[in-house]
């Protein structure tokens, strides 16, 4: 019996589910933005995001031997109340976060395009469901593979790409400077939360920066 997932395997799985969250972006996604607003799109899109991801996860999850994945699936769920580096982690994120936004806005403002049904999307839906996809599943297989330092670049990577859907689909369609930016921020939060999560060997501490992170850029941007 194999010990590890096969990298035929988990090629195959990303590319899927790559292209299946194309389709949701652009079939489903897209035509709720333009018809819906306030909290029935936002509940709506969180829904689709949970279904999708979740959904994905598991199965990949459900389709893997155990010995295949680094860290048990049930295990990675218990919180590692004494993971201190998570602390200092999710500390510095806030100061380097409220620093920059004091910085560049001369004082901390709410943006004007912040909307209270954001703390869903932002805040709950995208921390855990992403965390669970790429952390919890493919950085999960990865180790049984290689190093965690290729290991977890190789997760950072996918994980970028995964965002691409979502950029294609933007409108108005952001700038070549703006996608650059956006693409290797998300490929260095990519390869810090897979670090909490190898070094935590839970789920928690990367969902906690996750959520950090993304509540306060789209609260202060």
């Amino acid at each position: 019996m194999s010990e590890t997932v096969s990298r035929r395997r988990l090629t195959w799985q990303f590319v899927g589910f790559w292209l299946t969250w194309l389709v949701v972006q652009v079939v489903i996604n897209s035509p709720i933005e333009h018809h819906l607003s306030g909290w029935p799109q936002e509940l709506t899109l969180d829904a689709i995001k949970l279904v999708v991801w979740l959904g994905g996860g598991w199965w990949f999850i459900h389709q893997a031997q155990p010995q295949t994945l680094a860290i048990a699936p049930r295990d990675q769920w218990r919180p590692n109340w004494h993971f201190t580096a998570g602390y200092l982690v999710w500390g510095i994120v806030v100061i380097y976060l409220l620093g920059q936004f004091w910085l560049t806005h001369h004082g901390l403002r709410i943006s004007h395009s912040f909307l209270p049904e954001y703390w869903g999307r932002y805040f709950v839906v995208v921390g855990i469901t992403e965390e669970f996809v790429f952390r919890g599943y493919f950085l999960n297989a990865l180790l049984k593979h290689t190093s965690f330092v290729w290991a977890n670049t190789i997760q950072a990577i996918a994980f970028t790409a995964m965002h691409i859907p979502r950029y294609l689909t933007t409108i108005p369609p952001m700038s070549p400077t703006v996608w650059l930016s956006n693409l290797v921020s998300v490929a260095l939060l990519g390869a810090l939360f897979g670090w909490l999560y190898a070094k935590s060997r839970s789920l928690w501490p990367g969902i906690i920066v996750h959520m950090t992170w993304d509540i306060l850029v789209t609260l202060f941007a």
